[in-house]
């Protein structure tokens, strides 16, 4: 048996949580797998619960003049239909699970989930987007690459939570996004792309690419984009990929379809990006 708690204050949450170790619970989606421990669920649902998506001061979708923040309890389907935010985070939103999971899931539940095949954390890889975290004590402001450190392994202490995502406005010319599953209703990824870019004068000046649901955590080479930038060589590109990949063989698909996959996709992208 388990017990729960339903805070009035995000202050009150921050002190529940300081004295004692709870799951924080949000849309659940992650949460009852653990419990019915099904589809093979290693992880097991053994603690007590706070709930916390009630709490008015960790909802919504924000901007100013340089950034999009989504607090941790925005569900999915507000993020798809926000009218703040640029079609390249409405889209991969808008394909996530079914519209019953949208509607209940959220933006904090997916990145602290750290799921190999979470589909918002190679967005957020992409757009250099960073995670502000709460305790009772202080606030910490860490990059997305500095809180997701292996699967199902972040950086959040015991006494923390995810308060917002903020991400970076920036004026790109277009993007690319393709996610592939075994199915078109409640998708797990097997893989997905998702590229930004900017060009000027025909040429691309900046460029992000990355891969989800391959290795343990999302894949994205800097140094390989900078180089694109500087040569267009897409072969050479796509070598650099995959020298990153690491990832294995499991239940939806093999470590070589994933891998050969991506790189097919990668490489189509680009050569629209370049012939545009």
């Amino acid at each position: 048996m388990f017990s729960s708690v339903r805070p009035d204050t995000l202050k009150e949450l921050l002190e529940i949580i300081d004295h004692g170790d709870y799951y924080i619970f949000a849309g659940g989606t992650d949460l009852f797998i653990r419990k019915r421990q099904w589809q093979g669920a290693e992880r097991r649902f053994d603690k007590d619960v706070v709930f916390i998506s009630h709490l008015e001061e960790l909802r919504g979708i924000y901007e100013d003049s340089n950034y999009y923040k989504l607090r941790t309890c925005a569900t999915q389907d507000e993020v798809a239909n926000s009218e703040l935010l640029p079609d390249y985070l409405r889209l991969p939103y808008s394909l996530m699970g079914n519209p019953a999971i949208r509607n209940t899931a959220t933006v904090g539940g997916n990145i602290v989930n750290a799921a190999k095949v979470a589909d918002s954390l190679p967005l957020f890889y992409a757009l250099d987007a960073t995670i502000v975290l709460k305790s009772i004590q202080a606030d910490r402001i860490l990059s997305i690459k500095d809180f997701i450190f292996g699967r199902y392994k972040t950086d959040r202490y015991e006494n923390e939570i995810i308060f917002e995502v903020i991400i970076p406005k920036e004026d790109f010319s277009g993007f690319r996004y393709k996610k592939i599953g075994s199915r078109k209703s409640s998708i797990l990824s097997k893989l997905s792309v998702f590229i930004v870019y900017k060009k000027a004068h025909g040429k691309i000046v900046d460029l992000r690419v990355s891969i989800g649901a391959v290795n343990d955590i999302p894949i994205r080479s800097e140094d390989a984009e900078k180089e694109f930038i500087k040569d267009n060589n897409i072969e050479k590109f796509l070598l650099a990929i995959r020298e990153t990949m690491e990832g294995e063989d499991d239940r939806r698909s093999t470590k070589l379809y994933r891998e050969e996959v991506s790189l097919r996709i990668i490489k189509s992208f680009l050569e629209e990006i370049l012939d545009e």
